[in-house]
């Protein structure tokens, strides 16, 4: 027994002072001494978080290779609850991997799981991640429905962080499934709970992309007036998304803002208003060494001069 303790908090200060090194060889050493005893329930659990380790570090290999083990041991031990788990993040990381099959195999495994034992917050994260699994194949159409089941999960536990999180994955599902409009609705609800919590940097990124979409139905768009809407609904967006920026200090997206705010003023005709955003574009852009932007700010105000 003091052995375990004197390991917990060992490991505790090895990830307070982010020493993996050392925290590694805790997991290891506290999986052998329950190995040793007998424990095939805390061993598992042991190699479970060793695994965890590994992949925030880098290595999904090795934290599969200890998934694997830790899988059969919970297995073994009829352990459903660490096994549900188990095969989720496995099934996450063989999505990262690219191993789309199994990771497919793995989240519906542990999606099968958290129906049985009633693992509510497991089923919504497994969920979410299936239609991930479907983004990364280009299927948005299934996508769609797996974020859609997440989201009635979301609401269910009542997690606004979590809610707005899979409508923003949603937004881009219907995105990538050709539908802005449905795409502007998830993200509008996204933004509004953003807005609730105060997390300033998911509201700047939101606000970019739907002033992104609003942009480019402009662009599309049949009439004159249903331009104008939305590219004065992009530039609210834009507006907003500066301010924001500004006050946060970040200098590459207020570089980013003002740049794409300059070519929808081009686009728009305010070419007065647009030369004003793109040069101070231009300029900060110069300053922050983004050069790929800045080039194409200066294409941006080459244009301008050949209109004016």
């Amino acid at each position: 027994m003091t052995d375990v303790v004197q390991l917990q908090r060992r490991l505790r200060v090895a990830l307070q002072n982010d020493d993996h090194a050392a925290a590694i060889d805790c997991l290891k050493e506290a999986a052998q001494l329950a190995h040793q005893a007998g424990d095939r329930a805390a061993e598992g659990r042991h190699l479970g978080n060793l695994a965890l380790l590994y992949n925030r570090l880098g290595q999904p290999h090795d934290a599969l290779r200890c998934f694997e083990r830790a899988l059969q041991l919970v297995r073994a031990d009829g352990d459903r609850v660490t096994e549900d788990g188990l095969l989720g993040n496995m099934g996450n990381i063989l999505r990262e991997l690219r191993r789309f099959d199994e990771a497919r195999d793995y989240l519906h495994a542990a999606l099968q799981i958290a129906a049985e034992i009633g693992d509510v917050r497991g089923r919504g994260i497994w969920l979410s991640n299936l239609g991930l699994v479907h983004d990364d194949l280009g299927q948005p159409e299934q996508a769609i429905e797996y974020h859609s089941q997440s989201i009635v999960v979301a609401r269910q536990l009542r997690d606004q962080r979590g809610l707005a999180a899979r409508l923003r994955k949603l937004s881009d599902s219907f995105l990538s499934a050709g539908n802005p409009i449905e795409a502007l609705k998830c993200l509008g609800e996204a933004l509004t709970i953003y807005t609730d919590i105060n997390d300033q940097q998911e509201m700047l990124d939101g606000l970019i992309a739907g002033a992104g979409i609003h942009s480019d139905l402009g662009r599309a768009a049949q009439t004159p007036p249903e331009a104008r809407i939305y590219f004065q609904n992009a530039l609210d967006y834009y507006r907003h998304a500066l301010s924001l920026a500004h006050a946060q200090a970040k200098r590459t997206a207020e570089a980013l803002v003002l740049a794409r705010m300059g070519d929808v003023l081009l686009t728009t005709g305010d070419h007065t208003s647009a030369l004003v955003h793109l040069q101070l574009a231009h300029q900060l852009c110069g300053e922050l060494g983004m050069t790929e932007w800045q080039t194409a700010v200066a294409h941006s105000l080459q244009q301008l001069t050949q209109v004016k």
